[in-house]
């Protein structure tokens, strides 16, 4: 009885550091995104993601179709706003579901900036979808708002 309860603890605790390695697999794209973006490293950031990614962001057009034109809209609002060093630091996700090619992940974080040179804080929530590609996970789509 005591082997059978020792067995059952090793199998659940091998489930459940093997569902954790899942879910860091998952959040690799989303922090070579973030941590690219944060150097100023556009292609790396680009290549966390699929080709056409639909992302919805707080800022007019709010969608779009692939990450490059949200990079250049997001340029050209940070520019009118007078909006420069941006710093994006992520949170623990508080959503982490993890499937053999899925996943979605919901992760706060605080994005530090400029606004007309004066330090300024927003926190916000990204939602992500992600899927396994032969590349590896890859951000499939992402969405962010104001908290």
């Amino acid at each position: 009885m005591i082997m059978k309860a020792i067995a059952l603890a090793v199998t659940a605790a091998g489930l459940l550091a093997n569902g954790a390695a899942l879910a860091d697999d998952a959040m690799t794209p989303v922090h070579q995104f973030v941590d690219a973006l944060n150097k100023g490293d556009v292609k790396t950031a680009a290549a966390a993601h699929v080709s056409g990614t639909p992302i919805v962001d707080e800022f007019a057009p709010y969608r779009w179709s692939s990450f490059d034109a949200w990079l250049k809209d997001f340029m050209a609002d940070c520019k009118k706003n007078k909006v420069s060093d941006v710093h994006l630091t992520l949170l623990p996700a508080t959503t982490s579901t993890v499937g053999a090619a899925d996943a979605y992940e919901v992760v706060p974080n605080v994005i530090d900036a400029k606004h007309d040179g004066k330090p300024a804080q927003e926190k916000g929530i990204f939602a992500f979808a992600l899927t396994k590609t032969a590349k590896g996970w890859r951000i499939a789509s992402w969405a962010w708002a104001k908290q």
